[in-house]
């Protein structure tokens, strides 16, 4: 009996962890503007021929009270480019209304040749 129980536990708190994962994905397509103006900013890197065919970047960023870009961290070994990042997003006035003061985003930036 206490097997049973157990394993009834464990099967609703695995049900609730998959269905907690699920929710991010419905969000990520409210952010579309947001997604659109950052390409736009990002699309301008010159040393594209440094890399080999492409390079993605996962990048943590944040709001703040002024609506402003703050770039929180970027994944990438390369100097080069985590500077080119932070130095083109970090205090840009963000024109889209879909992220709120005090709340991050976490995307994946493609970097192509």
């Amino acid at each position: 009996m206490k097997k049973l129980f157990l394993s009834v536990i464990v099967a609703l708190f695995m049900s609730s962890a998959f269905a907690e994962t699920g929710t991010p994905t419905t969000k990520i397509n409210g952010y579309g503007e947001t997604f659109k103006e950052l390409t736009k900013l990002l699309n301008t890197y010159p040393k594209l021929e440094d890399f080999g065919d492409e390079v993605v970047v996962k990048v943590k960023i944040a709001i703040n009270e002024n609506h402003e870009i703050v770039v929180m961290s970027t994944n990438t070994s390369n100097e080069d480019l985590k500077e080119y990042i932070k130095n083109t997003l970090n205090y840009q006035k963000l024109l889209a209304d879909e992220l709120e003061v005090g709340n991050g985003l976490v995307f994946m930036v493609r970097f192509v040749k």
